[in-house]
């Protein structure tokens, strides 16, 4: 079960940019001012252009990031835009170079530090990676810890640190217990390191918070087959094929391979 890293973005407002219009009147003249709320603009580029991003439209996603980053060079939502275009693209170089600009003037934003840290987990840079990750959580009154520490064990785990994974787990579940997916996950860990009773803590939390789902039970007959327990090995896959028949999870049951 591979585990994706999480991206975090400013809330995104779909504001179109604001033009406020002051009318002057001279003593024989009248002009009038226009002045364009680049902000706004910006945010509202950022927002058409990951429209286009995810529809697959790559050039006008990477022109209207570019006209983002134009109206509003200080906008850290305008540059995590443009790397994870970069990202998308396949560019790892200017990726790298879009986040180094972002450090060198927004290097206590937590998100942009978040989105470096997975950046650079995806290219196997670990120990820069946690670093980044750490140094998110450590920012004041940030509201993504959760989030921060999901990933730094992600990477933990990528990196064969399976001790730091479940510390950086817990935290994450700490501050967000309705992340039940780490549930499975610390399931999985115990289960690979020949923890099969850990493993059944685990699950059953997760069955308390979230009923069952293919993994669930695929784990849950895993741990019953390791304890020895045959009959519950097979009400597990048994339920697989009953209610989730279409899995992977259940075709491996139905063919022994467990």
């Amino acid at each position: 079960m591979k585990r994706h890293l999480l991206l975090l973005w400013a809330a995104i407002i779909s504001l179109p940019g604001c033009v406020t219009e002051t009318t002057i009147i001279g003593k024989n003249s009248e002009r009038q001012e226009n002045s364009i709320d680049n902000a706004n603009a910006s945010k509202t580029r950022v927002e058409l252009g990951m429209g286009y991003l995810n529809k697959g439209q790559m050039a006008p996603a990477k022109y209207n990031f570019e006209k983002a980053i134009e109206m509003a060079p200080n906008n850290a939502e305008a540059y995590l835009a443009m790397a994870y275009y970069y990202q998308t693209v396949g560019d790892k170089d200017s990726a790298e170079e879009t986040y180094k600009t972002l450090l060198s003037g927004h290097g206590n934003d937590p998100d942009v530090l978040n989105n470096y840290g997975a950046f650079l987990c995806r290219n196997r840079n670990y120990a820069e990676a946690d670093d980044m990750f750490m140094r998110a959580v450590a920012q004041p009154r940030y509201l993504k810890m959760d989030d921060s520490y999901e990933n730094a064990g992600i990477c933990a785990l990528q990196s064969g640190q399976k001790v730091k994974a479940i510390e950086y787990y817990r935290k994450a579940l700490s501050y967000n217990p309705n992340k039940v997916r780490l549930l499975l996950d610390l399931a999985k860990i115990a289960l690979d390191d020949h923890k099969a009773t850990e493993a059944e803590s685990w699950l059953n939390a997760y069955r308390e918070k979230a009923g069952d789902s293919a993994q669930s039970l695929w784990l849950s007959l895993r741990a019953a087959q390791a304890l020895g327990r045959i009959a519950d090995t097979h009400v597990y896959g048994q339920a697989l094929v009953q209610q989730f028949p279409s899995s992977t999870q259940a075709k491996r049951y139905q063919n022994n391979d467990y």
